[in-house]
Order: structure tokens, then sequence, then C-alpha cells
């Protein structure tokens, strides 16, 4: 049922429409980052492998992947308070077409908080945060993040490895070797990736690590 519920979701075009007209909005208004159709697959995507890797079953998987389609619709009319945007919107969705199911409430409440909730124990909530803020990859900069201090050594970041095994997690950020590591670690919003990665570990008891190019930071 909850899977038939977000393919359902998946595949209303009405959806991906805001999703391409955030993206026309963010170039057009000079928007650093991104939240477009790509970035909610991205964040899908790792949100999967980290629920997988952590042995939840199919059912909960497929409730964080509905967080995660619409965490950020709020973004059409900005960044600003984007997340209580998309709460709402998602909420109306869900009335509007009759859809209900055991978690519901988790899902909405992982859609509302998903950008500063560091200290829930959400899991679905946790997954998203994390996923969201460890999508900053050379395709997630927007041509105006392309000239933003901080934000421009997301550029040099080609992949991010992310492995979860025997209660350890860690995140491996892969660059063309051209990162200004001062600038990167300095940059505010960097400062809310690590903090995600400690507050996801911290709630479901993991060690963790994190390095750039192999190399531990």
């Amino acid at each position: 049922m909850i899977d038939k519920i977000y393919n359902d979701c998946l595949n209303d075009i009405s959806i991906k429409k805001i999703y391409d007209e955030i993206e026309i909005v963010e170039d057009e208004k000079g928007g650093w980052a991104y939240h477009n159709y790509d970035h909610v697959m991205s964040v899908t995507n790792i949100v999967t492998s980290i629920l997988t890797s952590l042995d939840y079953d199919k059912e909960f998987i497929a409730k964080a992947k509905i967080a995660c389609l619409f965490h950020d619709v709020g973004a059409l009319e900005g960044k600003d308070n984007h997340a209580d945007r998309s709460y709402l919107f998602a909420k109306k969705y869900f009335l509007d077409h009759n859809i209900s199911f055991d978690g519901i409430d988790d899902v909405l409440e992982a859609i509302k908080i998903h950008s500063e909730g560091f200290d829930t124990d959400n899991i679905i909530a946790l997954s998203l945060i994390l996923s969201d803020k460890l999508d900053i990859k050379q395709t997630r900069v927007a041509e105006a993040g392309k000239h933003i201090e901080g934000n421009r050594q997301y550029l040099h970041i080609t992949d991010i490895i992310i492995k979860i095994e025997d209660k350890k997690l860690s995140v491996n950020f892969i660059t063309d070797g051209k990162m200004d590591l001062e600038e990167f670690n300095e940059y505010y919003f960097t400062k809310k990736v690590f903090k995600s990665i400690a507050s996801f570990a911290k709630r479901l008891a993991l060690e963790y690590s994190v390095y750039i190019d192999n190399e531990n930071v």
C-alpha cells in the first residue's frame, strides 16, 4: 500500500512541474543551490541507501521516500520558511487525495523540520535531514552559487560515499583536488552538514567519521 502511495505521488506530473518551476525561479532570482527535482531524487536515493543499510523495512523506507518527495515543494516561493510551506502543501495534498497511512504524522513532521530539526527522535526526519544536507555535490550548485564564498567550494565535490557498517557511519567527500579546505570548513552550510552527521549518529548510537578524499577530517 505504501509503495503504491509513493509511486502515485512520484508519478503526479503536477509535483514534477513544481520542482521544474523552482529550478527556473532559482536561476532567475539568483539562488545559490537548487531545490529542484534532481535534488529531490538525489536525497531520495541517499535516504533509501541509509535506511536499507540500517535494516529498516520497505514500508518504512517508502514513508521516508514520501517525505523526500515533498520536502522542498515550498521552495517555489523562496528558500526562507520553505520547510513550513512544504509541510502545508503535503498536508493539503494528502487530504485532497484521501491519502492516509500509519505514520503519516511522522512523514509530515519530517517535512516540516527538515531544515533545522537536528534534535528530533523521528528517524524519518533524521534520515531526511542528513540526506538533504549531504547533497552538496557540484551538480547542486546553482549559477549564482558558483560565485559565493564557501558555497563555491561544493563545485569541487564530485561524489559523496556514505557507508554504514558495524554500527559505524562514514562519509567520504570525493573532490577534484582543487578544494580550498579552509573556506569549505568555515562556510555556514558546511557546519550544518557536519552537525547533521553528528546528530544522526548520536540518535542511532553510531560511531562516525568524515573524510575528504579518504583523509580523515
